[in-house]
């Protein structure tokens, strides 16, 4: 029986295998049969080296938790490590996380941010990759209001616990009644103003006369329920719907991933079959343009001097002859102006690309009175090749308007 694909377990195995693929060498490729679809391709990266570090990001809710006993633990510091003062309370237990919490949803599933402690965990990042980030904060986020209202019940059930409140400040004593009464939205009782009054008086004394009567500053459910009812409110239900959006964005979001990774984009397409395959619709038609130049070929290559361009052929007179096509372009004009009378022969293997530096060269040649004479050696032209051969040739001299002949040389009859 298989989990859900859309279940959060799926989902975490999903995420921890296409890290797998973005953390492994570039040059790497599985010895897989060809994948065909997405959900194939994550399958193959159970062979590569598991991110090691996401296991800190998948125990980073757990921090959270951690954190919200130690916080309640350091509210209880009156009297004698049985107080708990209601605006820390309230300040650490709903307008922190509160905070939080709209940062969270803002940048990440928003702007596509990640939080600052991503880079910990993996220095890569898209969208898919800040989606998951930002469900591990919600999660730390809800955690840590839990197990501190988790830590304060159990307290309860183990002392007695008291509220209270204080301040040397007229305006904010003035405006607790009212900040108590507006927390609740109007769907959440507040605590009755004998009683507000009684936890900061009592913050000094520990009772507090109201009405002529002693009240104990605890009353200890009442604040505790409605503490707990304020951070469900304002906290733990957004965090709860803001999982799901998180949830179901990301999902979709791991079935698309290659579209937000280019990285993981190309490691998909190279496990993949090929998409299209070649194949020749006809055998290749031979070349019917007619040649606007004669191709004698000469059984013996020619003993005198010449320009030897690029990469020409062994075994052709040395003594006298100039090579060109490998110094600087100053260079070959220098030496062709200097021999245009003296140098006819320009000897050019069967590998040699026809170029502009070549026509440049030769229309150079004959601009200074010179006759140039085109000697092409076959040597590595397969005989099949030979009409192409021709063509490209023909092509270059018409395309330049060089008025020049050209001699083959039959490369078995070089001696």
């Amino acid at each position: 029986m298989t989990a859900d694909k859309s279940s959060p377990a799926a989902t975490a195995r999903q995420f921890e295998l296409g890290l797998r693929w973005l953390n492994a060498p570039e040059n790497i490729r599985v010895k897989t049969p060809a994948v065909r679809s997405w959900d194939e391709f994550l399958h193959a990266g159970q062979t590569l080296p598991w991110a090691r570090r996401l296991v800190w990001a998948r125990l980073w809710p757990l921090l959270g938790a951690i954190n919200g006993i130690l916080a309640l633990s350091g509210l209880l510091v009156w009297p004698d490590g049985s107080g708990v003062h209601l605006l820390l309370f309230l300040l650490t237990f709903w307008l922190m996380p509160l905070l939080l919490m709209v940062w969270t949803a803002v940048s990440a599933l928003a702007l596509g941010r990640t939080p600052c402690w991503r880079p910990l965990i993996t220095p890569h990042q898209d969208r898919v990759i800040a989606l998951w980030f930002a469900r591990q904060s919600l999660l730390a986020q809800g955690l840590f209001c839990l197990s501190g209202l988790a830590w304060l019940w159990l307290m309860l059930l183990t002392r007695q616990v008291i509220f209270y409140w204080s301040t040397s400040i007229t305006a904010v004593s003035a405006s607790v009644n009212s900040l108590f009464d507006a927390l609740g939205l109007g769907l959440i009782a507040a605590p009755q103003t004998p009683q507000i009054a009684a936890a900061q008086a009592g913050a000094i004394t520990g009772w507090g006369i109201v009405g002529g009567e002693s009240a104990l500053l605890a009353d200890t459910m009442l604040w505790a329920l409605w503490l707990t009812q304020i951070v469900a409110l304002w906290v733990l239900l957004p965090v709860a719907l803001l999982l799901l959006v998180c949830q179901w964005r990301l999902r979709r979001g791991l079935a698309r991933w290659p579209q937000w990774n280019h990285n993981l984009r190309l490691r998909f397409e190279q496990q993949c079959e090929p998409a299209l395959s070649y194949r020749a619709l006809q055998p290749e038609q031979p070349l019917i343009e007619a040649l606007n130049h004669d191709f004698p070929v000469l059984a013996v290559p020619p003993d005198a001097p010449g320009f030897l361009w690029q990469m020409a052929p062994q075994g052709l007179p040395a003594a006298g002859s100039i090579p060109l096509g490998e110094s600087p372009w100053a260079a070959d004009q220098q030496a062709v102006t200097q021999y245009a009378a003296t140098l006819t022969h320009w000897y050019i293997g069967g590998s040699a690309v026809p170029t502009g530096d070549l026509a440049d060269l030769l229309r150079l040649h004959l601009s200074a009175g010179g006759q140039p004479q085109l000697c092409l050696f076959l040597e590595g032209v397969a005989p099949a090749n030979i009409d192409a051969f021709k063509h490209s040739w023909s092509a270059f001299l018409d395309r330049n308007d060089l008025p020049l002949n050209i001699q083959l040389v039959n490369v078995g009859a070089r001696p």
